[in-house]
């Protein structure tokens, strides 16, 4: 049992960060949601379509926080004229959601506390994650791309968490990916060269940086399969 579950700062956290989400995802106009499908190729010429709700998760993360097409992202509708009662987890996570930042990170071990040590790849800190799904022992050394927000010098995940793969991240870099199936459980990451650090660090300035990670995950079939392959 996660040390998670019985932890009321985080139960009320997340929460209200379910909540906050949730009415987030109500809001996406349909114009929103076929420009982030059009872009991950989850579009069938007529609606979004997918296998799995990882797949759909990838839409409505983008639809919520950072939309193609130029949509204003649904998480401002939701938060528009919001407030939380003066120290409640609702005012926290009010506060935090809209400073998230996309990154990504590699999972170390479980934290005595709950959650689990993690470290940001692109600048080798480390921090205390606050995720229930990530505290499994068998994603230790496993990397994820995801959007954090802190709140008290603890971290949360908020939206999707994309899983990180050798071959994912030279795909990212410019090298071919070799063709190979989907692997069985996710593999632990290599921590990246100073080099490929610093080219990754350049390449996620790119405003299509999350779309492209994403689309190369679902290409992977770190997803599952695509639902346009048998």
């Amino acid at each position: 049992m996660s040390l998670l579950d019985g932890h009321p700062r985080y139960l009320a956290l997340a929460q209200a960060r379910q909540a906050l989400l949730s009415d987030a995802t109500r809001r996406i106009p349909a114009a929103n949601m076929a420009s982030q499908a059009r872009a991950l190729r989850l579009w069938n010429g007529k609606a979004p379509v997918v296998r799995n709700e990882g797949q759909l998760g990838l839409l409505y993360d983008l639809a919520v926080f950072a939309p193609v097409g130029g949509h204003t992202p649904a998480l401002e509708r939701t938060l528009r004229g919001l407030s939380g009662e003066p120290g409640s987890a609702a005012e926290a996570v009010l506060a935090a959601l809209p400073a998230a930042v996309f990154t990504l990170f590699r999972i170390e071990d479980a934290a005595p506390e709950g959650g689990v040590i993690a470290q940001d790849i692109l600048s080798n800190a480390r921090f205390i994650l606050w995720d229930r799904f990530l505290e499994r022992e068998d994603l230790r050394g496993v990397g994820f791309g995801g959007r954090l927000m802190a709140i008290d010098g603890i971290y949360m995940t908020c939206g999707t968490t994309c899983p990180l793969t050798d071959e994912l991240l030279q795909a990212m870099l410019g090298f071919p990916a070799p063709e190979a199936p989907p692997p069985a459980m996710l593999p632990p990451l290599s921590p990246p060269t100073p080099e490929d650090v610093a080219l990754l660090r350049e390449a996620m300035r790119a405003p299509d940086f999350v779309p492209r990670l994403y689309r190369t995950a679902l290409d992977l079939g770190l997803f599952g399969p695509r639902p346009d392959r048998p």
